[in-house]
C-alpha cells in the first residue's frame, strides 16, 4: 500500500494513533521511508471505556510521550465525538479530551482532533483549556464555514479529505474556500471516506491525489499548487523536514 502511495507521489504518511494496542503496531512501521505516527486516545474509543479502562489507557499514553521515538509527531486522534449513543459519554470524552491538551502542551506536541457532531462541545473544551502552542488540526473537517474562523483563533489548521468529492459545492466545499491557505492541509483519512472516483473500495494514501484534485476545482487552483501548499503547511506544523 505504502509503495502504491510512493508511485503517485505521495512522499509522507501519518498513521493517526486511536489506542495502545494500535500504537505498537503502527510502532512496526516507523522504520519505512517517510511514515510518521501519533499516539492519542480516540473519542470513540473513550466512549466505550468505564472509568477505570480510561485511566490505565490515559497512563500508557503518559508512558508512549515519554519514551517516544521521533516518528512521533503529533498527539492524536483526541477530540469528540457525537454519533448516537455516544453523546452520553460526553462528559468523559470532555475529561480525556482536556487531559490529553494538557499531555500536548507539556510535550510541546501539535495535536491531531476528530470533531464529529461535537463542535460546540470541542470548541468549549478549546476556550476552557487552550491548546499547545505547537498548534494542530481538525481532521477531516466536516463543520460549516462559519465556524471555520472559530478553529483559526486557537491556532489550528482544517484538514480536509474524500468526503469533499461526494456533495459538490455543499457545505464542505465552502469551508474549504474560507480556509486561509496557510491553514489548508489534505487526508485521505484511508481507510474511510474513499473519493468518489475510487468507490465503494476502502481508501488508502495512493488516493490522496483524488483530494487534491478536488480541493483545487473547489478553490480554482492548479493542483500541483495545492500539492505543494499543502505539503508545505504540513511538514511546517509537524515538523518534518520537507525535503
Amino acid at each position: 500500500m505504502w509503495a502504491r502511495a510512493r508511485e503517485t507521489g505521495v512522499t509522507r504518511v501519518l498513521l493517526a494513533g486511536v489506542d495502545a494496542a494500535d500504537w505498537e503496531r503502527q510502532a512496526s512501521l516507523e522504520h519505512l521511508p517517510g511514515v510518521f505516527r501519533s499516539v492519542g486516545i480516540h473519542p470513540q474509543v473513550v466512549a466505550a471505556l468505564d472509568e477505570s479502562a480510561r485511566a490505565s489507557e490515559l497512563a500508557l499514553l503518559e508512558r508512549a510521550l515519554a519514551t517516544r521515538s521521533s516518528s512521533v509527531v503529533a498527539l492524536g486522534e483526541i477530540g469528540m465525538d457525537g454519533v448516537g449513543e455516544r453523546r452520553a459519554s460526553y462528559g468523559a470524552q470532555a475529561e480525556l479530551f482536556a487531559a490529553q491538551l494538557r499531555l500536548a502542551r507539556a510535550h510541546d506536541l501539535p495535536v491531531i482532533l476528530h470533531v464529529l457532531r461535537a463542535h460546540e462541545e470541542v470548541l468549549k473544551v478549546l476556550a476552557a483549556e487552550g491548546i499547545s502552542a505547537a498548534g494542530g488540526v481538525v481532521h477531516s473537517y466536516s463543520g460549516s464555514a462559519e465556524l471555520v474562523p472559530r478553529y483559526l483563533e486557537h491556532g489550528l489548521h482544517l484538514s480536509f479529505s474524500g468526503s469533499i468529492t461526494w456533495h459538490e459545492g455543499g457545505r464542505a466545499a465552502k469551508a474549504v474556500k474560507a480556509c486561509p491557505r496557510e491553514r489548508l492541509l489534505v487526508e485521505t483519512d484511508a481507510p474511510d471516506q474513499t473519493p468518489r472516483e475510487h468507490r465503494p473500495v476502502a481508501n488508502e494514501p495512493a488516493f490522496l491525489r483524488d483530494v487534491v484534485r478536488a480541493v483545487a476545482e473547489i478553490r480554482e487552483d492548479e493542483p500541483g499548487a495545492i500539492a505543494e501548499l499543502t505539503h508545505h503547511n504540513a511538514c511546517r506544523l509537524f515538523r518534518i523536514q520537507e525535503s
